[in-house]
């Protein structure tokens, strides 16, 4: 059996959704891929090639220890599923490459915390408009996949993470907003972003999906 790429989508009441631009970006480079429910049972990660963890609903603030202030449309199920398979994707050296809540989950997974709202981070404009820029640390896996220090993306996010786990290394902000994390040991590809480069259609998102479809 080939390796795929698991895909996690969102959930509104009985539903899972994705959004289309993240198959898009997979189906570009042939790779299979599979679209989940959040049953741990049906996982078997010896043939999992990647985890790609898309956006959705805000996480249970109580999973970083906190009152819920402003989180709305909060799946357990998926924050649960999303944690368990985190920490086994680490164990098992898969590559995850989490995109806006994705990046949010992986920072609470392994013990880091999230402004639960904040204002100017919800654009008008639609999901394929780059809107603000990105400063992008230069001694990052994330400079030497882009080899360049600063983009436009786009932005669609009323939380974001306010404290980040002591295993990833802060690697993009925008003013004191945390744009995007990665795991400390640069020898694995484990990396969140708060931007959605599956609908933008520019030369450095596609860099970031080639990337990640070809790790290992």
């Amino acid at each position: 059996m080939h390796k795929y790429v698991f895909v996690v989508p969102n959930i509104e009441g009985n539903i899972y959704k994705i959004n289309k631009y993240y198959l898009e970006k997979i189906s570009k480079y042939n790779i299979p891929y599979i679209i989940c429910d959040y049953n741990i049972k049906n996982l078997n990660f010896n043939y999992i090639k990647g985890i790609l963890l898309t956006g959705g609903g805000d996480i249970e603030p109580s999973l970083y220890k906190q009152k819920n202030i402003k989180s709305k449309d909060i799946s357990l199920l998926r924050d649960k599923f999303e944690i368990y398979i985190l920490r086994k994707a680490l164990k098992y050296n898969i590559p995850v490459f989490a995109i806006c809540r994705g990046m949010q989950i992986m920072n609470v997974a392994f013990g880091g915390n999230l402004y639960q709202n904040i204002r100017g981070h919800m654009q008008r404009q639609g999901k394929k408009v780059a809107t603000h820029n990105v400063n992008i640390d230069k001694n990052s896996n994330l400079y030497n996949i882009l080899n360049i220090d600063k983009i436009m993306v786009n932005s669609f996010h009323h939380q974001a993470i306010k404290t980040p786990a002591k295993c990833f290394d802060v690697v993009a902000k925008k003013g004191n907003i945390i744009e995007a994390i990665e795991y400390k040991d640069k020898d694995k590809f484990f990396m969140g972003v708060q931007w959605h480069p599956e609908a933008l259609s520019d030369s450095y998102s596609d860099k970031l999906f080639s990337y990640f479809l070809n790790f290992n």
